[in-house]
């Protein structure tokens, strides 16, 4: 009998490389990337430099320049619903109601009685000290009422001879004093909030406090699958990459300009160190220093700030060329004509606007990596970047969407870490000081007021309700629960 043919057995799959079979899994590496000290600490000393920086930009500002409470979503709900409105009209508006209602609140409080006087301090939203301190002063005097009603029925309580009359006496007393004090103190959070709402703020408040909405936005999206719909992931981005800036940039030119300055000098030596860091523990599985990673990002500073700029410059001078070309329809008769007939060069350079733009925008996250990988310039970096988002188009909007998902969880997983941080440690440090209310613990809360918005962890500080040593606590407090929450 002839020799069957001997059949090789499948080899056993032990094990499968999914990083391989698909590659999209890296992206999830990027956490653990990014959770490494020395990261954290140049995107912290970046954020504390950007912070510093809108904020003194913010102080330096002339009042009637700066931004209205809510101006931003204002001008999102403007261009996205009311495309035909004049947004500078409904800011000069928005303005003189907010002047009036500063006015109404100066004679409110009797800071200012007189209706004229009260109305020119507050077009320059002057006395905000004083309205401040005036509106602590009559809560310590309401406080202070209700202490003597309080002292008033222990007095009456001790002449009873019932003792669990007495104790329930002195109960009650005690309560309704505690009750006194929450009441003056809702009181004063809701003037205080109300007079927030009526001052002008910084720019860059209002457009830190605009993109970071956006951010939220985008992480309450992903978690409600609402990626298309209104108000969801899509739109959310949209605003944060052309609202945001839109507006900043066409109400408030200048001070864009200035604040863009210091966010790519930044960025760059900063972000620029991450992305070296970054680069090398990925491509190598080694780590450099920080000092090292920097003399990197200092060396490289221009390719790293010119590399977004230069397709913007581009952009800029075409449609300059094109604008200088439409002047050939002001030359009588035969202006138009010319015009007219090579109106297909216009249609041409929009075309390369168009492409420009969609690289920048697709690529501008590649740039930085590219040149941190290559250590090479700004063009080198726009044309790997621009290749790869036309090349691999569809690649590239997939892994996009995996980087927002991923993005949103992480996210949302750091921002419940750092709440529950900061919750618990508000709650032991005022454990034995909530139910003191003379004491000097009891005004913690005003030192470090808890946010009641799981996404918006920064707080405001009432200063003018604080003693001097009770402001320096609250700031140094401020300082070091932004430092934990940066």
């Amino acid at each position: 009998m002839a020799d069957e043919p001997q059949v090789t057995p499948p080899s056993t799959i032990r094990a499968i490389n999914w990083r391989e079979v698909f590659p999209f899994t890296n992206i999830f590496r990027s956490f653990r990337v990014a959770v490494h000290p020395s990261k954290l600490v140049l995107g912290l000393l970046a954020l504390l430099m950007l912070y510093i920086g809108g904020r003194v930009l913010d102080g330096f500002w002339p009042s009637k320049s700066l931004a209205l409470p809510g101006e931003a979503a204002r001008f999102e709900e403007v261009t996205n619903d009311k495309p035909g409105a004049d947004f500078g009209d409904l800011v000069k508006a928005g303005h003189t109601k907010l002047q009036d209602a500063y006015a109404g609140m100066l004679m409110q409080h009797k800071v200012i009685p007189d209706p004229t006087l009260a109305k020119a301090a507050a077009e320059k939203f002057d006395e905000q000290s004083r309205l401040k301190a005036t509106i602590m002063g009559e809560r310590q005097i309401s406080i202070d009422q209700a202490k003597q009603t309080r002292d008033k029925a222990l007095a009456d309580a001790e002449k009873q001879t019932d003792a669990t009359k007495k104790d329930d006496a002195k109960k009650a007393a005690q309560d309704g004093y505690l009750a006194a004090v929450a009441a003056a103190d809702a009181g004063v959070s809701t003037e205080l909030s109300s007079l927030r709402r009526m001052v002008p703020h910084g720019n860059f408040a209002e457009f830190f406090d605009y993109e970071v909405e956006q951010v939220n936005g985008v992480v309450r999206g992903v978690l409600a699958n609402e990626w298309l719909v209104k108000g969801g992931v899509k739109d959310r981005v949209m605003n944060f990459l052309a609202v945001g800036p839109r507006w900043l940039w066409g109400q408030h030119t200048l001070y864009a300009a200035l604040f863009t300055l210091l966010f790519l000098l930044v960025w760059a030596v900063f972000g620029g160190a991450i992305t070296r860091i970054a680069a090398v523990q990925v491509a190598r599985d080694e780590k450099i220093s920080v000092r090292q990673a920097l003399r990197f990002s200092v060396n490289k500073v221009l390719s790293f700030v010119f590399a977004p700029i230069i397709p913007l410059i581009i952009v800029v001078i075409i449609g300059l060329i094109v604008a200088v070309g439409g002047l050939l329809f002001y030359i009588p008769i035969i202006g138009p004509i010319v015009a007219s007939g090579l109106f297909f060069l216009a249609l041409i350079a929009g075309v390369v606007i168009t492409l420009v733009l969609f690289g920048t925008v697709g690529g501008m996250n590649l740039m930085f990596p590219t040149i941190a990988v290559e250590g090479s310039d700004s063009f080198d970096a726009i044309s790997r970047s621009f290749s790869y988002v036309f090349a691999r188009p569809w690649r590239m909007l997939f892994y996009t969407i995996i980087a927002i998902a991923y993005g949103a969880l992480t996210y949302l997983f750091v921002r419940l870490f750092v709440s529950l941080t900061l919750g618990s440690t508000h709650y032991f440090v005022s454990w034995f000081l909530r139910d003191q209310p003379e004491a000097a613990g009891y005004y913690f809360n005003w030192i470090w007021p808890m946010s009641d918005n799981f996404w918006r962890l920064p707080y405001d500080i009432n200063f003018a309700g604080l003693k001097w040593s009770e402001a320096i606590a609250a700031f140094l407090i401020s300082f070091w629960v932004y430092i934990s929450s940066g």
